[in-house]
């Protein structure tokens, strides 16, 4: 065999074994990181999982000037696990004449260059649903949570357990389910604090909700006309529920930047809006996920405001179906 080949074979043999080295050592990096353990059986597909996923986020870095991935606690996931597990799509289904005729057109003209619930105290730290379906009820919460800090001066952590476990005449509790389903029940039950129903990330049916320890916290809900600058105005007066396509490897593996394009609009997971700024030449909505802290960017991503992308539903189709809480 010619020389040239017999270096050239024993160069890339060279280069295959460095390179399931390098992914070896992230393995094991990351398994300590993340305080992940694995039968026998599973290791292994585990393993080709993550190589899998680390390679898929240096192409998605390498294609998305502006965009940070980084390797997260979802990369044992396969996108379906992800999309299964933490986007519970299932439950959005689209229903444009019921959103248009429940819909509010709100003024527009002067808004401010950028607004930021956090910096005035009506934002509470980013939490984490675990394995259960329930994006719905953080985006709820969330939702109340800035409702209430307006217009009573104090910020209340509030349960989204009991409406995982109390709220079933139309929400699916970890299965999924709708913030303005939630919002009607809150209006007509009340919610108790994080502190007096504390989040156990499961939904056994037990409703343990007490009404003398219940907070009036809003009484119904409006949907927001489908535009951009609607759900700007909206922000001026407090932060708003949306909901997104989130079962994309963008989602899954977001660390920072504006997200312009490819996630969709098939939404399938709740979030909260909680202002809007310029990040570089893009204007962003700044989006509190439920997917804890260590995720995206201190537990947020950044979207485009702009609001043609996916035929007026916006990028990741964040104004599709937007809602404020009402008294």
């Amino acid at each position: 065999m010619n020389s040239k080949i017999i270096f050239l074979i024993f160069v890339i043999g060279l280069a295959s074994a460095m390179k399931a080295d390098s992914y070896h050592s992230l393995w094991s990096t990351w398994k300590t990181q993340h305080k992940k353990a694995y039968a026998a059986s599973e290791e292994l597909l585990r393993f080709g999982i993550f190589i899998e996923n680390v390679e898929k986020i240096n192409r998605l870095n390498a294609e998305n000037e502006g965009v940070k991935f980084a390797i997260n606690k979802f990369a044992d996931l396969t996108g379906h696990e992800f999309s299964t597990i933490y986007a519970s799509g299932a439950f959005y289904e689209n229903h444009n004449k019921f959103v248009q005729a429940n819909s509010i057109t709100l003024p527009v003209e002067d808004l401010p260059a950028s607004v930021d619930w956090r910096n005035k105290g009506a934002v509470t730290p980013v939490k984490d649903q675990g394995k259960c379906g329930s994006c719905w009820a953080f985006s709820t919460t969330g939702l109340l949570e800035g409702f209430y800090f307006i217009n009573n001066g104090t910020l209340l952590s509030f349960s989204e357990q009991q409406l995982i476990d109390c709220d079933v005449a139309y929400n699916q509790a970890c299965s999924g389910g709708w913030p303005y389903h939630a919002l009607m029940y809150v209006g007509q039950n009340g919610i108790e604090t994080e502190d007096d129903y504390p989040y156990i990330a499961n939904d056994d049916g037990n409703c343990t909700y007490n009404r003398a320890k219940a907070v009036p916290a809003a009484k119904s809900y409006k949907f927001l006309s489908k535009s951009s600058k609607q759900v700007k105005a909206a922000l001026v007066n407090s932060p708003v529920s949306v909901a997104v396509e989130a079962d994309q490897d963008i989602f899954q593996f977001y660390k920072s930047g504006v997200i312009v394009s490819k996630c969709g609009s098939n939404v399938d997971h709740a979030v909260l809006i909680v202002g809007y700024e310029k990040v570089g030449v893009e204007e962003a909505f700044i989006v509190k996920n439920s997917w804890g802290a260590s995720w995206g960017q201190g537990g947020y991503i950044y979207i485009s405001t702009y609001g043609l992308a996916n035929f007026g539903n916006g990028v990741c189709g964040i104004l599709s179906q937007a809602v404020i809480a009402t008294n």
